[in-house]
C-alpha cells in the first residue's frame, strides 16, 4: 500500500512537469478582446488640455526670445504602442509648464480667409481643438513658451477655448475697436505687404480717397502746392504700384530734402519698411510710438479711428529709439469704415 501510494505521487509530479494546456477557445477571445481595446485606445482623440485656470506662477513671463509679442495650454500625453501589455515601458512625455498671464494679444497675418488653429499641445502635429478669427482679439497668452519646429508655441485662453499657438500670429495688444474695423483693417495691413492695390483699393474712402504722409504730422490739403501730402483716389491707387510717375512726398527729416519717387520706392522706404503684419504691438484706437514730431491725425481727421502698428525697435545699441510705426486711419460712412490715411512714422530729430 505504502508502494502504491508512492508511485501515484510520482506520477502526478511528472505530469506537473509536462507541456502547458492548450488555452481555451474562451481564454483566446478574452486575450483578442483585451489587444482590440488597446488599439482603440491607441487612436482616441487626445484628452482636452488642461485649462489655464491651474497655471504655475513661477514660469518667467515670456513669450519668445525678442521684445515682439509673438505668440501654449498643458499638453498630455496620448497612449502609444509602449503603452500596450508587455511593451517595454519609456518615461511618459512632460507637461509644458504654464506661467501667469502675459495680458491681451490680438491675432496678426492671417489673411481673412483662414483663421489661427489653437491645438492641443505645442506644434502643428497636435490636434486642433478650435480657432481664432483672422481678426482676431483679447486673446489671453501665458508665459511658457514651447520651442517646436523652429516656431515659439504659447498657451492661450481665447473665450472659453484654451490651448497652444504659434506665437508668430500674435501681437500685444493696446486699446480696441468694433469688430468690423478690426476686420478690415487686417485685410488693408496684408494688402500693403503683398502689393495687392485692388483689395487695398477697395477699402480707400470713395469720396475722400486716402493720404499718404511719410511722418506722423499730416499735412492737409489746405497747405500750399507742395506742401500737402499727396491723396489718391481708389481708381488711382489700383495703378499705383506699377506707376512709374516721381511724386513729391514731402521733405526728409533732418535735412529738408525733397521726397522725390515713384510709389514703389515711397511704399519701401515710407509704408513698409519693415513687417507691419507682424508687429510687437497692435495699437487700436490707440496711439503706441510717439516721437518729437506733433501726431495731429485726429485735427486733420476729425471722428477718425486709427490703428497703429508697431515695433519698439530692432538693434539693442539705440535703446529703442529705432521705433517704427504704421498708422491706418478710419472714417465711418453709413457702417462701413473707409481708409482715408496711411501715415508713417518714427523718431525724427
Amino acid at each position: 500500500m505504502r508502494q502504491l501510494t508512492i508511485i501515484l505521487l510520482l506520477l502526478v509530479l511528472v505530469a506537473a512537469c509536462g507541456p502547458a494546456p492548450t488555452p481555451t477557445p474562451d481564454l483566446v477571445a478574452t486575450q483578442v478582446a483585451i489587444m482590440e481595446a488597446a488599439a482603440a485606445t491607441m487612436t482616441a482623440q487626445a484628452p482636452t488640455p488642461i485649462p489655464p485656470a491651474t497655471l504655475a506662477p513661477s514660469q518667467t513671463p515670456t513669450v519668445g526670445p525678442t521684445s515682439s509679442a509673438t505668440p501654449t495650454s498643458a499638453a498630455t500625453v496620448v497612449p502609444t504602442a509602449t503603452d500596450l501589455p508587455g511593451a517595454t515601458p519609456r518615461p511618459a512625455t512632460p507637461t509644458p509648464a504654464i506661467g501667469p498671464s502675459l495680458g491681451r494679444f490680438a491675432v496678426a497675418g492671417v489673411y481673412s480667409d483662414d483663421v489661427l488653429n489653437v491645438r492641443s499641445a505645442p506644434g502643428v502635429s497636435n490636434m486642433i481643438v478650435g480657432t481664432i478669427p483672422y481678426h482676431g482679439r483679447n486673446v489671453n497668452v501665458f508665459a511658457g513658451v514651447e520651442m517646436v519646429d523652429d516656431a515659439w508655441w504659447v498657451p492661450v485662453r481665447y473665450q472659453e477655448l484654451n490651448g497652444w499657438v504659434n506665437s508668430s500670429f500674435l501681437a500685444r495688444q493696446a486699446g480696441d475697436v468694433a469688430d468690423e474695423l478690426a476686420a478690415r483693417t487686417a485685410q488693408a495691413i496684408l494688402a500693403v505687404r503683398d502689393h495687392d492695390m485692388q483689395q487695398l483699393a477697395s477699402l480707400v474712402h470713395p469720396v475722400k480717397g486716402v493720404t499718404f504722409s511719410p511722418y506722423t504730422n499730416v499735412r492737409p490739403l489746405q497747405g500750399a502746392p507742395g506742401q500737402a501730402d499727396l491723396v489718391f483716389s481708389p481708381d488711382q491707387v489700383r495703378e499705383l504700384w506699377t506707376d512709374s510717375t516721381e511724386y513729391l512726398w514731402g521733405q526728409y527729416d533732418g535735412t529738408g530734402e525733397p521726397i522725390e519717387m515713384t510709389f514703389g520706392a515711397y511704399s519701401q522706404r515710407f509704408v513698409y519698411d519693415v513687417d507691419f503684419a507682424q508687429p510687437d504691438v497692435i495699437g487700436f484706437g490707440e496711439t503706441i510710438g510717439q516721437g518729437n514730431t506733433i501726431n495731429n491725425i485726429s485735427e486733420v481727421f476729425p471722428g477718425s479711428t486709427a490703428v497703429e502698428y508697431h515695433f519698439e525697435g530692432f538693434d539693442p545699441q539705440y535703446a529703442g529709439m529705432d521705433w517704427r510705426s504704421l498708422r491706418l486711419v478710419w472714417e465711418q460712412v453709413d457702417g462701413i469704415w473707409y481708409l482715408v490715411a496711411i501715415v508713417h512714422d518714427e523718431w525724427t530729430i
